[in-house]
């Protein structure tokens, strides 16, 4: 590997960190992997058969499993599963350099702490520049160059701009925001209301359950973002209802399927066994159900969900539970 700075770096191989790197294509970027076989297959053979079968990897990424090789960059993504991701900054931070900027693709909550991503990585390496990632976009579809659009949000106007002129092109549009709370609110309970989803469909309880489903749930979404200081137009965003949208109605979603799976009777713990990927809605659910009543906010959608995979709930009495709750003023 040359000594020349690089751009950009990517810590996490998996079906988003390598779609990600394969958009980049005009740029120089290192891709961190856990696997040694990955970093090996990347660099000899140009695939990653574990998380993107069938794509060719462009010969400007270089994976390794070197942390300290993303030192070299001043553009640093994070893809890993969120619940990795503390293990992951722990790591990082004696490598930080002040002038880097992190920007978090992973979707979820620091679980013991019920915190943001973003707060999270603030705490381990104060004064560090966050951006966050998000919107409507399967890595598979990313990765073969269809159109996409995603939000990059940073605090500072002029961090995000930089970031999105970096990443966009003429399949992969990039907004710019600086509402970093409601962009990874929309990511985290979209993962939840697509378990939903899945739920749903596996039980064919129609379109209009589905339609019912999806607004009710972006309600919650908007209910828990406002409370954490959230814009209410970024929940109506891409990274909100676009992701939301995306999420909840297709087989590429990991969460979905997750949902389908469960509404066909199989157990959490044979999912998550058998998955090679991560559907961090199950991890999600937990935490949103303790924050939403450690914050009094009303949830019966992500928390019906939450019961279910936890509590063993069975899903056609919870599904009348939600029905017969009292008859409400649609805010």
């Amino acid at each position: 590997m040359s000594n020349k700075l690089v751009n950009i770096g990517i810590i996490g191989s998996g079906a988003w960190g390598t779609a990600l790197a394969c958009n980049l294509s005009k740029k120089k970027i290192i891709l961190w992997a856990y696997e040694k076989k990955i970093v090996s297959e990347i660099n000899k053979f140009r695939t990653n058969k574990t998380f993107l079968p069938k794509i060719k990897i462009p010969n400007n990424i270089y994976a390794t499993r070197n942390l300290e090789e993303i030192a070299m960059c001043k553009f640093v993504f994070i893809c890993v599963p969120s619940q990795f991701v503390k293990k992951i900054i722990l790591q990082f931070k004696k490598f930080y350099k002040k002038e880097m900027i992190i920007i978090i693709c992973s979707k979820g909550l620091e679980h013991n702490s019920k915190s943001l991503i973003s707060e999270m990585i603030k705490r381990i390496i104060p004064g560090s520049k966050i951006a966050v990632l998000s919107g409507p976009s399967f890595a598979i579809e990313v990765a073969k160059k269809l159109p996409t659009a995603v939000t990059i949000a940073s605090k500072n106007h002029r961090d995000a701009k930089t970031i999105a002129k970096l990443i966009n092109s003429k399949t992969f549009r990039c907004y710019y925001s600086n509402d970093i709370i409601g962009v990874q609110i929309g990511g985290i309970i979209k993962n939840i209301l697509a378990i939903a989803s899945g739920i749903v469909e596996s039980q064919k309880l129609g379109y209009s359950a589905k339609a019912a489903l999806l607004t009710r749930g972006l309600a919650e979404m908007k209910r828990i973002g406002l409370a954490h200081g959230a814009k209410e137009s970024t929940i109506y965003g891409l990274s909100g209802l676009g992701d939301l949208t995306l999420t909840c109605n297709s087989s590429f979603s990991r969460n979905f399927v997750t949902g389908l799976l469960v509404g066909k009777g199989k157990k959490i713990k044979q999912i998550m066994k058998s998955n090679k990927t991560v559907s961090e809605g199950i991890i999600n659910s937990k935490t949103i159900f303790l924050l939403s009543k450690k914050k009094k906010i009303e949830m019966p959608v992500c928390n019906s969900v939450y019961k279910i995979l936890y509590k063993n709930n069975k899903i056609k009495e919870t599904i009348e539970k939600i029905l017969s709750r009292d008859i409400k003023k649609e805010n």
